[in-house]
């Protein structure tokens, strides 16, 4: 037999009411010693006994998690094996009504039932004492009277008997009763497993541990584990900003979590794991539905920032000048900040360490945090639990997002440990302030290493105003083999106007949207210190009640190939664009110069034309007139004279024709030789 290993990590929770073992006519319970709650809405749940020989052991599973528990129940046994385990099916009813000649839907009334015991032989006692084969039973309407029209619904039975047919009323009968004892016994039996199951919640799983088999076999600790659905932990934080110019804050994490296992925990290991493992539920005890997802309610009207994701720093920009000194007045509103802050600074209250934090370790998909101690906690009853307590990497920032009038205040955190902080909520502090309070901020999880912005408030006293514009221009243009090849530049242009409060410096980070497919135009006063998956990032800093307008440019290039010979019109655009340089105007002046000759031309070739077809016209008109006029007729002579000079005029109508089209053949030619050998 294959052995199970000494050791198996599983990820995720539970809920079960305490196992039982039965060894040697003796009774072992097992006890709960190991639970492990999971971010992926799952758990694990350990529990453990010192066993000798072979063991039968007992659980009793909550229905809804036998699924669960036939996909995961392991067994850790360094010294047995496992024989199986086995629990009643599903539909104990239907297999309990096996032997009966009727099924569970017989007992939804008594019409029901006596219709599902046709043929079998039934006793009656009461006014009517009967006995027979039951035939039929019957709903019927009887009057109270007979001469009222109020009626009474009663139940009209039909036997066969020894005399014939006979009929009785059940509700006038004392009794009905199945003549057959033994079919009797068989529904009640039915009847009692009914019982039994309507109240019953939970399966008896029964399992077989086989010890080694050597004589005088010791002691050995044996272990049941499974996986089950349970609720989320979840993460709160407690942040105390740091003061002015101060670059650490305090920052706290606990950990909320509820016994769901069904049993109380006294001593249990407790671990939490953040990650997103695989985990799903299959239908291996029951008939599968498919489940839909469930889509939150929308709240509005409050303020809830966006969640800050990873941000690229950008490269830096040259060098700047040095500033200026500043003005007087902002030198004492400076000295009156630091003096204020610095009085804050000797009321501060230092935030309460705990007793202990969990130990976190980090993995490959996930973090691990291990309490320190046991955990106590009684079923159903919730915790909240120290796992971090330490000083932090942050920075107080003003984030200007996209088109809102204030800014948000925020604090980067840095993430400076080796371990992933989870996603939860904060609640901010701030000791210089006399309410305390800063405000609440969503973290959308941290790794090791990285940065977010926490957005806990709005900035009232500083405000921003947005306009934006696009333009499209000629970037550049170039031909070869008679393509014309145009870049278009799209541009376009962000202005932030920003103004920081009257007494007050302001560090402000302006996002930028990112149009699809641009990149930032440098520049040497707006360049992007930082980028996310949807906009830039600029820094600005705003002396009290300074105002300066940021002025971002974007650029998309999309390219325009054209043949010469084809279109025209791209040539007179590109004529009137201001953007284009002289050179490559009088280029394609030139070509415009050989296509307005050979328009021209082809004028020239369609004017003859049409001079020749009037001609024809007039003479297959004279022709015709020639044919109703006699011969001798004076107006036949002069028909002739004027068919003849109309046959001169074509000849030299052919002969114009021939050099007008020699003249346009050359200016095409002339165009195309210049078309090919056209290059920018």
């Amino acid at each position: 037999m294959t052995r199970l290993p000494r050791r198996l990590l599983l990820l995720a929770t539970i809920a079960a009411t305490p196992f039982h073992a039965n060894a040697n006519d003796l009774t072992l319970t097992l006890t709960l010693t190991r639970v492990m709650l999971s971010s992926a809405g799952v758990g694990y749940v350990e529990y453990a006994a010192d066993v000798t020989g072979a063991t039968t052991l007992g659980i009793d599973v909550p229905l809804e998690q036998v699924d669960d528990v036939l996909k995961s129940l392991v067994v850790f046994d360094a010294a047995g094996g496992v024989g199986g385990f086995t629990l009643p099916g599903r539909d104990n009813i239907r297999a309990a009504f096996a032997d009966v000649p009727f099924g569970p839907e017989a007992l939804d009334s008594p019409l029901a039932f006596l219709n599902s015991l046709r043929g079998v032989a039934i006793q009656v006692t009461g006014p009517r004492p009967m006995s027979g084969q039951l035939m039929r039973a019957e709903p019927i309407q009887e009057h109270a009277a007979p001469n009222s029209a109020a009626t009474t619904p009663r139940t009209r039975v039909t036997l066969m008997t020894a005399e014939g047919l006979r009929q009785f009323i059940l509700e006038d009968a004392d009794s009905v009763q199945v003549a057959d004892e033994t079919l009797r016994q068989r529904i009640a039996r039915s009847l009692e497993a009914m019982r039994r199951d309507a109240g019953q919640t939970t399966r008896h799983i029964t399992l077989r541990a086989i010890g080694d088999g050597t004589p005088g076999e010791a002691k050995r600790t044996l272990r049941i584990g499974y996986v089950a659905a349970a609720p989320l932990w979840k993460v709160s934080y407690r942040l105390v900003m740091p003061g002015q110019g101060a670059t650490k804050a305090r920052l706290q994490g606990w950990a909320v979590l509820e016994n769901a296992t069904g049993a109380d925990w006294n001593g249990v290991e407790l671990t939490l794991q953040y990650g997103n493992p695989v985990t799903f539920q299959q239908a291996i005890y029951r008939s599968y539905f498919v489940q839909r997802p469930e889509v939150p309610v929308e709240v509005l009207g409050r303020l809830l920032p966006a969640v800050d994701t990873a941000a690229r720093m950008m490269p830096p920009p040259p060098p700047q000048p040095a500033p200026a000194a500043p003005p007087a007045s902002f030198a004492r509103g400076m000295a009156l900040a630091k003096s204020a802050a610095s009085m804050a600074d000797t009321k501060v209250a230092e935030m309460a360490a705990p007793a202990e934090t969990a130990a976190a370790s980090e993995g490959a998909q996930e973090t691990v945090f291990t309490l320190p101690t046991k955990v106590t906690l009684a079923a159903g009853h919730t915790a909240s639990m120290p796992i971090l307590d330490r000083e932090a990497k942050a920075q107080r920032v003003y984030l200007v997002q996209p088109n809102r009038p204030h800014p948000l205040a925020a604090i980067r955190l840095t993430n400076d440990t080796t371990t992933s902080l989870p996603a939860g909520v904060l609640t901010l502090y701030d000791p210089a302030s006399p309410a305390m309070f800063a405000g609440d901020a969503r973290l959308g999880g941290l790794p090791a290493g990285d940065s977010r912005m926490l957005s806990f408030a709005e900035d009232l006293r500083s405000t921003t105003t947005w306009s934006s514009d696009t333009a499209t221009t000629i970037a550049a243009v170039t031909a070869a083999a008679g393509v014309l090849k145009i870049d278009e530049r799209l541009r376009w242009t962000t202005r932030v106007t920003l103004t920081a409060p009257a007494l007050e410096p302001r560090d402000m980070l302006v996002e930028i949207p990112k149009p699809g497919g641009a990149t930032p135009v440098p520049a040497d006063t707006d360049h992007p210190t930082e980028e996310t998956a949807t906009a830039w990032r600029y820094a600005v800093a705003l002396k009290p009640g300074e105002t300066k307008t940021l002025v971002v440019h974007a650029d998309r290039i999309t390219r325009q190939q054209v043949a010469l010979i084809e279109d025209e019109s791209v040539v007179i655009r590109l004529l009137a664009a201001a953007e284009v340089t002289p050179p490559v105007k009088a280029a394609l002046k030139r070509l415009a110069d050989l296509r307005t000759a050979r328009a021209a031309r082809q004028a020239d070739v369609d004017r003859i034309a049409a001079q020749l077809e009037q001609v024809e016209h007039d003479q297959d008109r004279v022709r015709e007139n020639l044919g109703a006029v006699p011969v001798n007729d004076a107006l036949h002579g002069k028909l002739v004279r004027s068919l003849e000079a109309l046959e001169g005029r074509i000849d030299g109508i052919h002969k114009a024709a021939e050099q007008a089209k020699a003249a346009l053949d050359r200016a095409q030619q002339e165009l195309e030789a210049a078309i090919r050998g056209f290059t920018l």
